[in-house]
């Protein structure tokens, strides 16, 4: 019962409420306006009357309505000044006598809305086990703005309003914000995350309701309910995301086919402008799921607030057209790339194709492969995104070679030295590396390795022997430089490995 107190924004204003009375626990509330209401009431509830049942020129009829309220084991009455325009002394007196705490309200304050605050506030405790955790006032609202073409932001004011719960944040599994009940604030905040849908096709699938502050364990039932509410929003966003998939497989296949009659209207399918350029990307985590790679690709695209289609592309790897120029999107995926990682094992490789008109996509389509296999096979740590805009060495050239193409030029060209130097022991490559970094210079050669230049002049020979080229040959120098390059690449891409095992 001191809960009561506590609706005084609504205007409502003790007339007699000593402490020992609002001890009371609270089952209900009921409103009544007959004279004799004792037959609708149970034990427990707190009464609303009107006092249209109220006569001035009849005595009595306040002790007798306050009487059988009382029996019927109501805990308080809250009495409208509508009708009257002030409470009757005679109903203070008569709650008085029969310890019946007695509350006043306001003309301007509905019955309905000190139902609904009173039915919030107490509706945790008074609710029976296996009731909705959610008033049905309450949740007949919600219902109605989640059905709605409302946006889930008042959606989520609703619920804080009506449920007095902290400001509330609708987001993604890497904290993206959908949506929220107040404008979000910078920072990640540590409060309550509550799981919209309990299936996830993968870590990057799914929402999460998030409170700004910790939140009480009987909370969580509300809480709960709430995001079983918004499990329908979900539905429909994971519909939108796979209406425009399909129609994104069907772009792809109509690509293969090379006949563009129809790629403007497939583009419009996908939710895409057909008039202007597009750029494609391939998202790839290699070893993962099948599911996964487009969950990634679909959150890492939302993130950058870009138009986009997402489908399967492969084994593990989706492909996402966008309407987005390549260098603004790669600045993006940069940005957004590194929480997503955080969420796997997996490492997770990109690759960004040049931008192209609808029906010229099947070639970008090969580039931005090809580029998510260089991002694939770098080494370290930093954010596997690759552009074409990033080629402009040799060495990222050839970063997307793929692994037995690479193999065989390598043992084709610096194999036998590689050979030699595992059964002898010596270092012929490590001195051709050097010597060619060095611009095939003899005295810088040995400087660097701290060695005599006739030393140099044996091993470079040595190699020109094994290799069947000459470090003095333009076309064989270029084929030692790159065949190193291949060498030292997946060096670093085995060492990579073998630390992550």
């Amino acid at each position: 019962m001191n809960q009561i107190l506590e609706l005084a924004d609504l205007g409502v204003t003790p007339l007699w409420a000593p402490p020992h009375a609002l001890r009371r626990d609270v089952t209900g509330v009921t409103t009544a306006d007959m004279e004799n209401p004792s037959t609708y009431l149970s034990p427990g509830e707190i009464v609303l009357t009107g006092l249209v049942w109220w006569q001035p020129n009849r005595r009595g009829t306040a002790r007798a309505f306050v009487s059988a309220v009382r029996a019927a084991g109501a805990v308080a009455l809250i009495a409208g000044e509508g009708v009257h325009g002030t409470i009757p002394d005679e109903l203070v007196d008569a709650c008085r006598n029969h310890e019946l705490p007695l509350f006043s309200v306001p003309q301007s304050t509905t019955f309905r809305t000190i139902l609904e605050r009173v039915y919030v506030r107490l509706w945790s405790t008074i609710r029976e086990s296996d009731a909705p955790a959610l008033p049905s006032i309450v949740r007949d609202e919600l219902l109605d703005g989640i059905s709605s073409e409302t946006d889930i932001d008042a959606v989520l004011k609703t619920a804080v309003e009506r449920l007095e719960l902290p400001e509330l944040t609708l987001v993604s599994p890497v904290g993206r914000v959908i949506a929220s009940s107040t404008p979000p604030t910078t920072g990640r905040l540590q409060g309550t995350l509550v799981p919209v849908a309990s299936s996830r096709e993968s870590p990057f699938d799914g929402w999460w309701l998030r409170t700004s502050e910790t939140v009480d364990t009987h909370h969580w039932p509300v809480l709960n309910e709430l995001a079983a509410l918004l499990s329908t929003k979900l539905a429909q966003h994971r519909e939108r995301l796979a209406v425009c998939g399909t129609a994104a497989a069907a772009l792809l296949a109509e690509l293969e086919t090379k006949d563009t009659s129809a790629i403007s209207e497939i583009v419009q399918a996908c939710g895409l402008p057909a008039d202007a350029p597009l750029t494609p990307i391939v998202v790839r985590t290699p070893g993962a799921p099948a599911t996964w790679a487009v969950d990634a690709a679909n959150e890492l695209l939302a993130a950058c607030g870009v138009q986009f289609a997402v489908c399967l592309g492969g084994t593990a790897e989706s492909v996402g057209i966008v309407a987005a120029p390549p260098d603004q999107l790669a600045s993006l995926l940069s940005e957004h790339l590194p929480p997503l990682q955080r969420l796997v094992d997996v490492t997770l490789a990109v690759g960004v194709g040049p931008s192209a008109p609808p029906s010229d996509l099947a070639s970008a389509l090969r580039g931005a492969r090809y580029l998510a296999d260089a991002a694939e096979r770098r080494s370290g740590a930093a954010p596997r995104i690759c552009t074409d805009s990033a080629l402009t060495s040799l060495s990222t050239l050839l970063e997307g070679l793929p692994a037995p193409v690479s193999h065989a030029f390598q043992m084709h060209t610096i194999g036998p030295v590689i050979k030699y130097d595992t059964a002898k022991g010596s270092h012929l490559l490590l001195t051709l590396a050097t010597f060619l970094e060095n611009g095939a210079s003899w005295t810088r050669t040995a400087a660097a390795l701290h060695m005599h230049v006739n030393t140099v002049h044996y091993r470079i020979e040595r190699a020109e022997a094994l290799t069947g080229r000459r470090v003095s040959d333009p076309d064989d120098r270029n084929d030692l430089c790159t065949a190193l390059i291949l060498h030292q690449q997946s060096t670093a891409r085995n060492r990579q490995t073998q630390q992550a095992g």
